[in-house]
């Protein structure tokens, strides 16, 4: 009799020798029987080779009371480099911990969420899919891989008995690295009320969007049931369009940005279905033929792609940034990534039809009808009362171009992204509006006590009385303000528009020039003026009183530099050059 999982010997197998159990004889994969209602062998099984001995079936005791099965995989992370786990598989999670002692679990999966299994090499490796999160593991060896994946299915049968073995799919992939190939038994592709087939109508829109950069009929899974729909691409949002009476009517609106993947899915039943996963939901579709759902998914990718390199160009990243700010921006755009194009451009408010009257947080339900919508002004999209609690912040964008200081209401997500990287210097205001310094009275000062730190900064970094280290601790990790003037962060925005950010800057200022005035060693960093010879020693960050050449940035009393035809030192440095050449010419 078969035990509570669906596992168990047959029925009229013989009983083996003490010491010779058959793997094949113990361990079978089988599936109730309509007609004897005894379990009957798989037919997958009785392709393969290979099968797995379960120990309560040769009447043993699970020495781990309550897993399915313990042991070590690889893991590959996201820049391709495998890492062994310890992983442990309960009736309802997979758990990967670090291999050592301590055992400290680094990830938890819920097998009530994974959507599919797939072995995918022979030399061990498998994937497993959770809500549109692909893990792709690898075990010792094809053996082990197969064990499991089949325990896996088998905590997954308990806890969806609706799916038996024959709604599971097996796919094996080619040596070469080709696509995946279904291995044909009594199992099949995931059964739908409807299966797309080859009677249905492809006709297109006899009108398409303007802004469209592709087009098509595609047909979506909506409750196991094939629906076509117009499908339009353009270079913010995918569209989905019902068709009634030859009109398009806009069903739901996916931005660029919500965005995650998008995938082939040959388990759906063929070279045409592919899946595209979003922040709000996973959809299912199927094109004409293969070559239209290719056409998709590389349109898509490069739409997505050039969204994410439009963001990022934004905001003058290159290396400009320290190795920590890099890797905090890469987890940013990973996350919310989308809300990085409006840090230094107002956003342009689209309008609840725009996001098909949907929270853009949450997917719920928003308008009139529905609940109440709250406009968040950092992003301009519409969210709930759950996702938007009205709390204010400074919008950057409306200060950088409209010198806008009010605080406004913004949705939670954009208030965790803004103080995620209130701490980074992202904002190259030379580069996003420069004009400012010019028509702000109150940033014309900012640079100019900016362009003066950057000058003490020389000054401190080369000398060897430790100051530096005390103006450090002042900067409170600032470091970033000795580097470059026209460099800001959030936070420094925000302290711009509470009136205290040039208070801190002149604090810093008093202590750098005191400790250069008082210095031995930075007052032989010093400049005579060589104009009027005078014995005072001048600094170039005394904007007030002196100025520098812009050639040579040599330093000058500003009234000496007025009165001068030309600087000396670049006279003297032209005449020796003229010597020089003259010097070197050959006589005739």
């Amino acid at each position: 009799m078969a035990d509570t999982n669906g596992f168990g010997p047959e029925g009229d197998s013989k009983e083996p020798a003490p010491g010779l159990i058959s793997a094949l004889d113990l361990e079978r994969l089988s599936v109730p029987s309509s007609d004897t209602g005894k379990p009957k062998m798989s037919p997958e099984r009785e392709q393969k080779g290979f099968s797995v001995v379960h120990r309560r079936q040769i009447g043993l005791s699970n020495p781990f009371r309550g897993l399915l099965k313990l042991g070590s995989l690889e893991r590959r992370g996201p820049m391709g480099i495998w890492k062994e786990f310890s992983c442990e598989l309960s009736p309802l999670e997979l758990r990967l911990f670090l291999d050592h002692e301590d055992r400290i679990c680094v990830e938890t999966f819920s097998l009530l969420r994974c959507e599919s299994l797939a072995l995918t090499h022979s030399d061990g490796r498998f994937e497993l899919v959770f809500l549109g999160k692909k893990l792709f593991l690898r075990a010792p060896s094809r053996d082990e891989a197969e064990d499991w994946l089949d325990r896996i299915r088998e905590a997954l049968r308990k806890w969806r008995p609706q799916l038996e073995e024959e709604d599971w799919e097996t796919l094996e992939y080619s040596e070469n690295g080709g696509e995946a190939q279904p291995i044909q038994g009594d199992s099949g592709a995931l059964q739908h009320s409807e299966v797309p087939g080859n009677s249905l109508d492809w006709t297109p829109a006899p009108e398409a969007e303007q802004d469209a950069i592709k087009e098509a009929v595609l047909y979506m899974d909506v409750d196991k049931t094939w629906v076509p729909f117009i499908f339009s691409l353009s270079l913010e949002t995918l569209k989905c369009f019902k068709i009634r009476n030859n009109d398009k009517i806009l069903s739901n609106s996916y931005g660029i940005e919500t965005i995650q993947d998008i995938l082939p899915d040959t388990s759906l039943g063929g070279p045409s279905f592919f899946k595209v996963i979003t922040s709000k939901a996973v959809l299912k579709l199927q094109a004409e033929n293969a070559e239209e759902a290719a056409s998709w998914r590389e349109l898509v990718r490069e739409v997505l792609m050039s969204y994410l390199e439009s963001a990022e160009e934004a905001l003058t990243l290159g290396g400009s940034l320290d190795g920590h700010s890099q890797v905090v921006l890469k987890n940013i755009v990973k996350e919310n990534g989308f809300l990085l194009q409006y840090l230094v451009a107002i956003p342009m408010e689209k309008g609840l039809d725009s996001q098909s009257f949907i929270c853009a947080g949450c997917s719920r339900q928003i308008g009139f009808s529905f609940a109440r919508p709250k406009l968040c002004a950092f992003s301009g999209l519409y969210y709930c009362d759950s996702c938007h609690q009205d709390e204010e912040t400074v919008i950057p964008s409306r200060l950088i171009h409209n010198w806008d200081l009010t605080k406004r209401g913004v949705c939670k997500q954009a208030l965790k992204f803004l103080t995620q990287i209130r701490n980074q210097p992202l904002i190259d205001l030379k580069l996003v509006n420069e004009s400012l310094y010019e028509h702000v009275e109150r940033m014309g000062r900012i640079l100019c006590s900016r362009e003066q730190l950057k000058l003490l900064g020389d000054y401190l970094i080369m000398c060897r009385s430790g100051a530096l280290k005390e103006l450090s601790k002042r900067l409170d990790h600032r470091h970033y303000l000795l580097e470059c003037p026209h460099k800001y962060s959030v936070a420094d925005l925000r302290q711009i528009a509470d009136g205290v950010f040039e208070t801190f800057l002149q604090s810093l200022l008093q202590f750098a020039s005191h400790h250069v005035y008082s210095c031995d060693l930075c007052t032989q960093r010093g400049f005579i003026c060589q104009i009027c010879n005078s014995s005072d020693i001048i600094f170039p960050f005394e904007f007030d009183t002196t100025t520098r050449c812009s050639e040579c940035k040599t330093v000058f009393h500003r009234d000496c530099h007025t009165r001068a035809p030309s600087c000396p030192r670049c006279e003297r440095r032209q005449r020796y050059q003229q010597r020089l050449e003259a010097s070197t010419e050959p006589s005739l």
